[in-house]
């Protein structure tokens, strides 16, 4: 199966790459094809500036990353989000992503919402928190259901490690191994 995975955190040294790294590296070792896209290393910017929406609703796009970013989803089977949740919701480098590539008449329809990205079979969101414990978050509502289910991406599982900085190492590890197992039985 081919994978697209897709990580906005910019700091390299965090968990989230090491969460990256596990992914990257059960995912191949079963035979998986993985594109990984890195936000920050890509230098993407997310704002979608006033010409950029003036062609928005003819799904249309003036950033040529934008284009190089759909031909790569339109390859893949199932999407991975990985990314820590902060102010409830994923970083400014994500939501503009979401705001600049899934465009209509490309991830759904204009007239009638039709969604047009079912060709993809799922998706799979990891996140990061550094609050103690889940108090209140949007990534379900916001990008599972929202965005994702919206654009026809019906399948996902969402995992989340809560109060990062202050878990023992082997919570850690314990987090990462859910996530190994979980990936080795990706179909």
């Amino acid at each position: 199966m081919r994978v697209m995975v897709t990580i906005d955190h910019p700091w390299s040294q965090s968990f989230n790459h090491a969460i990256l790294a596990r992914v990257v590296e059960t995912l191949r070792a079963g035979g998986h094809e993985v594109d990984v896209l890195n936000l920050h290393q890509e230098n993407f910017d997310p704002v979608l500036r006033v010409n950029e929406l003036a062609v928005y609703t003819e799904g249309r796009y003036l950033d040529p990353k934008v284009g190089a970013y759909q031909k790569r989803i339109e390859q893949a089977q199932h999407l991975i989000y990985i990314f820590p949740v902060w102010w409830e919701v994923m970083p400014a480098l994500l939501k503009g992503f979401f705001d600049k590539v899934f465009l209509p008449d490309w991830a759904f329809t204009e007239a009638d919402a039709t969604p047009l990205l079912t060709h993809i079979t799922g998706a799979t969101v990891i996140t990061t928190m550094g609050a103690p414990q889940v108090i209140h978050t949007a990534v379900e509502a916001v990008l599972c259901r929202g965005i994702l289910g919206f654009c026809g991406i019906q399948h996902y599982k969402w995992f989340n490690l809560v109060d990062v900085a202050n878990v023992l190492p082997e919570q850690r590890a314990a987090f990462l191994d859910e996530i190994e197992t979980y990936m080795r039985e990706l179909t």
